[in-house]
């Protein structure tokens, strides 16, 4: 008499996996795809009042080289590979399609609706990496017939709130445009978010697109929108930031991802309420011509950010 946990069959596990049929539901699963959001910051050509260059923010697009949506723009990537890890065929397909390699990625979140690809349910993760382009050399490779960065311009079109007894609905139309000088690509997304009895729910709803691919033009407006509230509870902007910086310096990368002005009085206090930022002056780097000198605090803890 054996020990073992047998199923309904009488299989022991060893005996299940030996006979299983890996290909059992190949034709029923939907597919699986990884695409990549790479953001960057660059100067504006226009310089501002105190001398300096504003910045704005770039997302890395290609240009699909096929079918679906062939000569449309697309965010890179591809589909996983039977036995392959989905942060690794990310990695894989970045360098394929834009020639970029070692990039550091988070995963941002999984979309998966029926329809999102003409071809097949196609169920993809997204990833999401902000990076300093001028370190990166982009080349079009695999099925991209080009890679560009593209100025990204997201924007609040429209908004309606309708309250109910235990909680409301907000549905936000938000305008996407993206731009590289010589073209105009749009999207026009809209964000849905409903409040019942404390559980928050959110969606997102491709209602336009023009010379985007895919549903791409909501990954890149929900990526930006995460940006956007992950510069405040963690050191994601320092990656682009040099060694030593001053807070106008800094403040002008939050003013790119954020599209807004910044008062400095209240960006520095809530800047250093989050202690992700130390003056540098136990390194002899006090202050330079615009002030003092911060850097990344080694004793920030993300476990004390709410």
């Amino acid at each position: 008499m054996t020990d073992k946990m047998v199923n309904a069959q009488g299989l022991t596990e060893e005996e299940f996996l030996k006979q299983y049929d890996p290909d059992k539901y190949a034709t029923s699963n939907p597919a699986l795809a990884v695409d990549m959001l790479i953001f960057t910051l660059q100067d504006d050509e226009k310089v501002d009042a105190t001398g300096t260059s504003p910045k704005h923010v770039e997302v890395l697009m290609i240009k699909r080289g096929d079918h679906p949506f062939m000569g449309k723009w697309a965010l890179p990537g591809g589909f996983v590979t039977r036995n392959e890890d989905p942060a690794d065929a990310a990695l894989r397909e970045l360098k394929e399609e834009t020639g970029i390699d070692e990039v550091y990625m988070e995963q941002l979140y999984t979309w998966g609706a029926p329809g999102r690809d003409p071809r097949t349910h196609v169920v993809s993760i997204s990833y999401m990496a902000l990076v300093d382009g001028s370190k990166l050399k982009v080349s079009a490779g695999d099925d991209a017939s080009d890679a560009r960065w593209f100025k990204v311009n997201l924007e609040v079109v429209d908004e309606k709130r309708d309250v109910a007894l235990n909680g409301y609905t907000l549905e936000t139309d938000y305008r996407l445009v993206l731009s590289d000088g010589h073209q105009q690509l749009h999207g026009l997304i809209k964000a849905i978010k409903n409040v019942k009895n404390g559980v928050v729910k959110t969606g997102y709803k491709l209602l336009e697109a023009q010379g985007i691919a895919f549903d791409h033009a909501v990954i890149i407006s929900y990526g930006l929108l995460q940006l956007r509230r992950k510069i405040w509870i963690t050191p994601i902007a320092l990656s682009i930031m040099p060694k030593y910086f001053t807070m106008e310096q800094f403040k002008g990368v939050y003013e790119a991802i954020l599209g807004e002005k910044l008062a400095m009085d209240e960006f520095m206090d809530e800047i250093l309420k989050t202690g992700m930022v130390t003056e540098a002056t136990d390194e002899g780097g006090q202050c330079d011509s615009k002030g003092k000198l911060y850097r990344f605090n080694p004793h920030w803890d993300c476990s004390n950010v709410v």
